[in-house]
């Protein structure tokens, strides 16, 4: 065979070794020369994700191994909501001393939510009012009140508004605003002229659910009622809410009782909506003399 037969068989025509080596070239020149690996090095979480929380919650750990209520341990709760999770009932006391009923502490009411015969969860307080206390002739028109929840570690788990305001029928009607980290949603009083009748909304002002009471005056209310939260298309029985008689504390409380897998932000709403029920019919019971 002739050599440049020979070349020809071994390195191909000299336009395609030509363009060979041209490409050999773009190869060299487009390489990575010091490659970085995609994990150079352990990652190592130091802090819990957070998810949309625009107030961030201190970071004290909560040691609920000894609770009876829940086997789980909420080490670091993202917000006060988080310590609804999994529970069936919550049981609202009201808590008073000689010095609130003889009208010498400014701490107004005071309320345990706590698990019935199990641990407290909340510790919920009237806040402090620049307003005057004694009657005056707004009251009859407003009545707003703030309340302050907050959880075992003293950090703020709610903030509950109530206002009220007049209809053309000149009868009160009662919003409860909840909030947490961020809005949650209300709770607003329908006008009926017998009995009780409540919506609960979300923060975008979606009906969520009604709440109805017994078939009475608001002022002739019994102190052992039953309120049904009832789903927003009237099928079915979401959760309920009662005031009844304690007979280990010789003291009406107020239950709420709804599935353990309910929504954390629709129990926050059924709390806040058992406030404003504690408000308006129950609360008269204990007030200062």
């Amino acid at each position: 065979m002739e050599p440049a037969a020979l070349n020809r068989a071994t390195f191909g025509s000299p336009s395609e070794f030509a363009e060979t080596s041209v490409q050999t070239v773009e190869m060299q020149e487009n390489s990575v020369t010091d490659p970085t690996p995609v994990l150079s090095r352990l990652t190592v979480i130091t802090a819990q994700p957070r998810g949309d929380v625009s107030q961030a919650r201190r970071p004290i750990p909560v040691n609920t191994l000894d609770w009876v209520s829940t086997p789980r341990s909420q080490l670091s709760a993202l917000s006060g909501s988080h310590f609804l999770g999994n529970v069936e009932q919550l049981e609202i006391q009201q808590i008073v001393d000689l010095s609130t009923l003889l009208g010498r502490s400014e701490k107004k009411f005071q309320y345990r939510v706590k698990i019935p015969r199990a641990e407290t969860l909340f510790l919920a307080m009237h806040a402090r009012s620049d307003k005057p206390a004694d009657w005056s002739c707004s009251r009859l028109l407003r009545d707003d009140i703030t309340l302050n929840i907050l959880d075992q570690c003293g950090e703020t788990a709610f903030v509950m508004r109530m206002n009220s305001r007049r209809t053309i029928a000149l009868n009160k009607l009662h919003t409860m605003i909840v909030g947490s980290s961020k809005m949650l949603g209300s709770v607003e009083e329908n006008f009926c002229i017998m009995g009780s009748s409540f919506t609960v909304y979300d923060e975008a002002r979606r009906p969520l659910s009604n709440i109805y009471g017994p078939n009475v005056c608001g002022c002739c209310m019994y102190q052992e009622a039953q309120f049904q939260v009832i789903s927003i298309d009237g099928t079915h029985q979401i959760a309920s809410l009662m005031h009844q008689w304690d007979n280990v504390l010789h003291d009406y409380n107020l239950l709420i009782t709804f599935p353990a897998n309910t929504d954390i932000k629709f129990k926050s709403l059924l709390l806040g909506a058992a406030f404003l029920l504690e408000h308006m019919y129950f609360e008269e019971l204990k007030r200062p003399l």
